[in-house]
């Protein structure tokens, strides 16, 4: 038999709370009889919290007879303690001075809902009250915000939020498996001490130890525990619909969400005035604490951590293109004095490229804990595709890894930095070689083990297409558009780069044959290849976002070139969007760019949304640098995307209005209104 079960009877032995004459201070003054400021004390707490064993708790520690228990859920409760008054309005509770009554499952009707209306429930915890007698009432944050402006202005200082549990409360629960479950409690009150916020919590922790033990030992072991803790929360004793829908108000749901985005670094309307109803465990911020001098009196909502694997921390992704390593980079002084003293007061001022300056702003993010988790480029990060280049492309890439932000949903092998090539990537004087794949073999070599749409590979079925992120529920399809870049733009001149090359090869002159073959002109046409179209397709409860060089639609500018975007985009677009693809990123143009799209008559309605991003550092731009910011919310199954471009401006990175959307929504919405329930 378990010796941890997370659902069971009351018993005063495994109390680890009030159980064998306990009484914390937190509770004393309410189970003693103290009279409340208001109608009655108001315990706020979470589902499956304990608020039924506390109840019990509380009539085991006092005299026989002294404490009425009635659940409201029940008539037969409110019958047999003939607590009408609590339901139905009626007069005289056979209740007098001394008695406590301790209302467990309130019940409480929202607007136009079933259940027992809150001002008949305050009416009747009055009459209680008149009669000398006190009342308790056990409640959700939900349950609390229907009652609480029906009990009067004093209310507040009778709100109680039990604490989360102390060390000797954890230690008592531990007790019962000493030969591995008090090592466990140290390990989560280390690492991750929100499974010690309630005793149903931390009982379901052990119980998941208890029925596997290989999963006591060992990072691989632990990480997996907790996993299946939270698995069995939501299977089996369905947290998340008892807890987050049933146990919180819209409000809080709201305040919930709006604070993830805060802390992602996008505003919401919503106000941080709501947080402190998330604070449940506890005293909320700038309150006085329950008990004094109580060692961990406090704990946010946030942190409980079923919770959090449904509502876990957004994901931020950057979105950088047209890095041009090695090329004409924009500076972030305007050095015109060449001179030793103009370069020194330059160095002074903070002299560098728009790459040095875009490291910086990543690592100040990472100070305020705001750094990418994931890393899109979406091509030209050289100018030319040198070896030299390339290692500074490469090596500039490393120390950006490097800051990058850790995110539970994201597994230890989850690649982090995702490339797709571009026009300047390819390599030109391979152009005419007989595999028409020769020409990208450099950047495949240069950016080996960084995923990138393997161009390489003549076979499109061989090639990477999705790069996904499971617990996230979000993959990438990185596409190749530069499939034909470096095309000679005549055919007159594609016969004559062959007899140079075949003159210069027959010679064996000493001459930098690529560099001359560079120099003819060339036309770089984007389109991505049918092989690889034909292979995408929906995945239910993933949101897709697929990245490439070339621009799928014209942007709000003039360039007069030939194959300046796809050739094939209304071909593409047709197949992302019948493989729900919610947001296309897109490079090539320097430009910052955004719209939303829908195929009429292409299936059911779905609207995708195209990004460009400004270059990042090139200074062969007509606007200023930046990059997108792209934001993912999970909510279990569903998501929410919010985008924004982030441009250097007066050398500060600063950031543009967010768009938010649900994948496939026809409009963008106020992040606000996507906090409320749908």
């Amino acid at each position: 038999m378990s010796v941890f079960r997370p659902s069971q009877s009351y018993r005063a032995d495994l109390d680890v709370r009030l159980g064998n004459g306990r009484m914390p201070s937190w509770i004393r003054p309410t189970a003693e009889g103290a009279a409340p400021n208001s109608a009655a004390w108001l315990a706020v707490m979470p589902r499956r919290a304990g608020k039924t064993w506390l109840a019990q708790g509380i009539a085991a520690a006092r005299p026989d007879g002294s404490t009425v228990r009635v659940d409201l859920r029940s008539s037969a409760s409110v019958r047999g303690t003939r607590l009408g008054c609590l339901t139905e309005g009626r007069p005289a509770p056979p209740v007098g001075p001394g008695q406590l009554v301790v209302v467990d499952e309130p019940a409480l009707a929202r607007p136009g809902g079933p259940g027992v209306d809150p001002a008949v429930l305050a009416a009747g915890l009055h009459r209680i009250r008149d009669t000398g007698a006190t009342a308790l009432v056990l409640a959700t944050p939900a349950e609390s915000a229907l009652l609480v402006p029906h009990l009067g202005p004093d209310v507040p200082r009778d709100l109680l939020r039990p604490p989360v549990l102390d060390a000797d409360e954890c230690a008592r629960m531990a007790a019962r498996a000493p030969q591995w479950a008090p090592a466990l409690v140290e390990r989560l009150r280390a690492a991750d001490p929100g499974w010690l916020h309630t005793t149903f919590l931390l009982e379901l922790l052990l119980h998941t130890a208890e029925e596997h033990p290989a999963l006591r030992t060992g990072d691989d072991g632990y990480g997996a525990l907790l996993r299946a803790a939270a698995e069995e929360a939501d299977d089996r004793h369905e947290y998340i619909r008892q807890w987050f829908g049933g146990g919180l108000a819209p409000t809080h749901r709201a305040a919930l969400r709006a604070a993830r985005w805060r802390t992602a670094g996008l505003p919401t309307a919503a106000g941080p005035a709501q947080d402190s109803a998330l604070h449940v465990y506890g005293a909320a911020p700038g309150t006085a604490g329950p008990v004094p001098g109580h060692p961990r009196t406090g704990g946010s909502l946030a942190d409980d951590p079923v919770l959090g694997r449904h509502l876990p921390e957004v994901l931020r992704v950057h979105h950088i293109s047209d890095l041009h390593h090695g090329g004409r980079l924009s500076d972030t002084v305007d050095a015109k004095d060449r001179t030793g003293a103009g370069q020194a007061i330059a160095a002074l001022a903070g002299a560098g490229t728009a790459l040095d300056s875009y490291l910086d702003h990543v690592r100040r993010l990472a100070d305020r804990g705001r750094a990418p988790h994931l890393l899109v480029v979406t091509g030209d990060l050289v100018d030319r595709p040198l070896d030299t280049h390339g290692e500074r492309a490469r090596a500039w890439l490393a120390e950006l890894a490097a800051l990058l932000a850790p995110h539970r949903d994201l597994r230890d092998d989850d690649p982090r930095v995702l490339l797709v090539g571009g026009n300047h990537d390819v390599s030109w004087d391979l152009a005419l070689d007989d595999s028409p794949q020769a020409r990208h073999r450099w950047f495949a070599a240069a950016f080996d083990g960084l995923p990138h749409p393997d161009l390489h590979l003549a076979d499109p079925a061989r090639r990477r297409l999705y790069v996904g992120y499971p617990d996230v529920g979000l993959r990438f399809a990185l596409l190749g558009s530069a499939e034909s870049g470096g095309e000679a733009a005549h055919d007159a001149d594609r016969e004559r780069l062959r007899a140079f090359q075949e003159r210069y090869a027959a010679a064996g002159a000493d001459a930098d044959i690529a560099a001359v073959v560079r120099d003819f002109e060339r036309h770089d046409p984007g389109v991505l290849a049918r092989g690889v179209l034909d292979r995408l397709a929906p995945q239910p409860g993933v949101v897709t976002v697929a990245a490439l060089h070339h621009p799928l639609s014209p942007v709000p500018a003039v360039e007069v070139a030939p194959y300046s975007g796809v050739v094939n985009a209304g071909q593409a677009k047709r197949a992302l969007a019948a493989a729900r693809t919610s947001l296309v990123l897109h490079g090539h143009t320097h430009l910052g760019f955004a719209a939303a799209e829908r195929l009429l008559d292409a299936g059911p309605p779905w609207t995708m949304r195209i990004a460009g991003a400004p270059a990042l550092a090139s200074r062969e731009t007509e606007e200023r640098n930046g990059y997108n910011e792209l934001f993912v919310a999970r909510e279990g199954g569903a998501h929410t995307l919010a985008l924004r471009t982030v441009r250097l401006d007066g050398g500060q990175w600063t950031p543009g209005p967010a768009h938010a959307f649900r994948p496939g929504a026809a409009e963008e919405r106020d992040l606000a209104a996507l906090c409320a329930d749908a």
